[in-house]
């Protein structure tokens, strides 16, 4: 039956919730990296206009990349809560 592939089963066969530590630390390296972007482009928005009181948030550049970067880091925060949540524990 081909449904009873999908449910766990203690024949010690790998399911597809389980993740090597390898996939968690490239995933995990994704996330940091997207928010690293984010932080930058965001500091170089508002450091940008300096001597002067400009931030230059409203810019189409930095809003733009700003929308990017922050929708990506959104879902991928998301998608990380909902791994860490249905991901099967190592009972140890």
């Amino acid at each position: 039956m081909a449904r009873d592939r999908d449910w766990p089963s203690n024949t010690g066969e790998v399911t597809w919730m389980e993740l090597s530590e390898k996939r968690i630390s490239m995933f995990l390296y994704a996330v940091q990296g997207i928010g690293a972007i984010f932080v930058g482009v965001f500091l170089a928005a508002y450091l940008g206009g300096l001597p002067s009181t400009a931030v230059l948030h409203s810019e189409p550049v930095f809003r733009n990349l700003l929308a990017i970067f922050g929708a990506v880091l959104l879902i991928l925060v998301l998608v990380t809560l909902v791994l860490s949540f249905f991901s099967k524990k190592d009972k140890s």
